[in-house]
């Protein structure tokens, strides 16, 4: 037993890169959620800090919200799950794993996009979101393809080409304007992917 007048051993402090990243990650999912409108006292109370230290990471929400669009559309976190995806599954099962992490991906980004479309332009981040948006695109192309080219034999186009099918199949079926009325599951999306929309592929 440790000595009554030890003292308490206290969590090394974050870094600030480490700081920024966790208060983002806390409150994305709250501007998914909410939107702009959310304060920045909420803020803080998600990533359960002082709403002063949120100031002390980025000087002013309109910062903040940029920072928070420009990690969500990081390609990043997206080849990093992709990467996690066993490959020894078949090509169907791995495929269903992408569709369902490039759904979740896609969600966030359409959210927050229309998040910033809400703002008034005086207050709007400064991003430029099609530079942005693109250069995410080319980024989950290009996972996408490292994931199929083990399979490239089994493909009737080449990788990249598939990749851009699947990208779009799913980010069809999650968009708000696009989808219809009940949406397709991944596995659903796979079928069609690998098998067409006729009985006997012809």
């Amino acid at each position: 037993m440790p000595p009554v007048n030890s003292p308490k051993t206290r969590a090394r402090p974050l870094s600030p890169e480490d700081r920024r990243a966790a208060i983002l990650d806390a409150v994305i999912p709250l501007l998914i959620d909410r939107g702009a409108a959310v304060t920045t006292a909420e803020m803080a109370e998600a990533a359960g800090i002082a709403e002063g230290t949120i100031f002390r990471v980025f000087p002013d929400k309109a910062s903040l919200l940029h920072a928070a669009i420009g990690r969500t559309l990081d390609p990043s976190p997206f080849d990093a799950e992709l990467s996690a995806i066993d490959p020894a599954l078949p090509l169907a099962d791995r495929l269903e794993a992408a569709a369902e992490i490039l759904a979740g991906q896609f969600e966030g980004m359409t959210a927050l996009i229309g998040m910033l479309r809400s703002i008034p332009h005086d207050d709007q981040p400064h991003v430029d979101m099609h530079r942005t948006a693109t250069e995410a695109m080319a980024g989950v192309i290009d996972s996408l393809t490292r994931l199929l080219e083990p399979h490239r034999d089994r493909l009737s186009v080449e990788p990249s080409r598939a990749a851009v099918f699947l990208r779009g199949l799913v980010f069809t079926n999650g968009h708000p304007l696009l989808a219809m009325p009940a949406r397709m599951s991944s596995a659903q999306l796979v079928e069609v992917l690998l098998n067409g929309i006729t009985r006997d592929g012809r």
